[in-house]
């Protein structure tokens, strides 16, 4: 009975160290994120006058950087997220952890790695994404949406298949 007793408290006592929500996600990651979107003109212009295409599906180049989560709200599981790209932007945005789920805020980015991006005159893109915990690494589903332009025709964009993947360092 008594060992009984030790293997039982021995065995919540490990249950209870178990992460999750906030102290699950804080620290430092390096990221990567690629993926395909879609780019398509928003309304009818006559593409063979204007010499530009209708639409496009184009793949993103490779973005990588650092991302760092830290506590804001802990007992609300809110989180500051820093996501600081390889020669480029520095993004904040916030999060909500739930369990080993952690939702991005949408932020904003006027920069889009792809390899048409000279065409475009323009962007305006609204990025959110959603992550799942896997021991020490977040798999990210991205949401890109958005726009650009190219002179004076109006392009909407719009995510097919973006991931973001975060090794913790």
């Amino acid at each position: 009975m008594k060992r009984l007793f030790l293997v039982l408290i021995a065995t919540l006592a490990l249950a209870s160290c178990h992460k999750s929500g906030v102290s699950l996600f804080e620290g430092d990651y390096s990221f990567k994120t690629s993926g395909e979107i879609s780019i398509t003109v928003e309304g009818q212009i006559d593409t063979i006058d204007l010499n530009i295409p209708a639409s496009l599906d184009v793949s993103l180049a490779n973005d990588v950087g650092q991302l760092n989560i830290c506590a804001s709200e802990k007992k609300d599981g809110k989180v500051v997220v820093v996501m600081n790209y390889l020669n480029g932007d520095v993004v904040v945005t916030s999060g909500t952890c739930n369990g080993n789920t952690l939702e991005l805020s949408t932020f904003q980015r006027n920069v889009l790695p792809v390899s048409v991006s000279s065409l475009f005159s323009s962007f305006s893109i609204l990025v959110s994404g959603t992550g799942q915990m896997y021991d020490d690494m977040i798999v990210f589903d991205m949401t890109y949406k958005g726009k650009a332009s190219i002179g004076t025709v109006d392009y909407k964009i719009k995510e097919k298949d973006v991931k973001m993947v975060a090794y913790r360092n």
